[in-house]
């Protein structure tokens, strides 16, 4: 009975970190292998003249919509969030500097439901003035 515990204790704890070294290796040589998240450093990789272009460049399947919002049959869009204020729409972007942005993060929409309630079936951008 114990020597059962351990050994499903011990794969419960080996399994899920088996593939950490390797992908922190390829992470390391290609910062761009996570197209969800937009860190500093790539932001620091050019210079745009706000937030709007920036994602467009970079990430521009995030400013594009998926489907409709609601059961309901409305058009909806991609929210923008600053620090967990919701903005607004894409267009939202346009108005932030890329200077004081720490990171960019792509969330779907069950994801962004999940974190700030409803009306964001086609996803979130969530903007962070605070590093990671």
């Amino acid at each position: 009975m114990r020597r059962a515990f351990r050994a499903a204790l011990l794969i419960a704890l080996v399994i899920p970190h088996s593939g950490c070294a390797t992908r922190g290796a390829s992470a390391a040589s290609s910062p761009a292998t996570n197209r969800d998240f937009l860190a500093r450093a790539e932001i620091e990789k050019g210079q745009w003249p706000n937030a709007y272009e920036l994602i467009r460049s970079v990430r521009p399947q995030w400013l594009r919509v998926r489907g409709r919002d609601t059961i309901v049959g409305e058009p909806g869009g991609v929210q923008v969030v600053l620090d967990d204020v919701r903005l607004g729409a894409i267009d939202a972007l346009r108005t932030l500097p890329v200077s004081g942005i720490a990171y960019f993060q792509w969330l779907d929409g069950i994801s962004a439901s999940q974190r700030w309630g409803t009306g964001y079936g086609n996803g979130a951008i969530f903007v962070s003035t605070r590093p990671r």
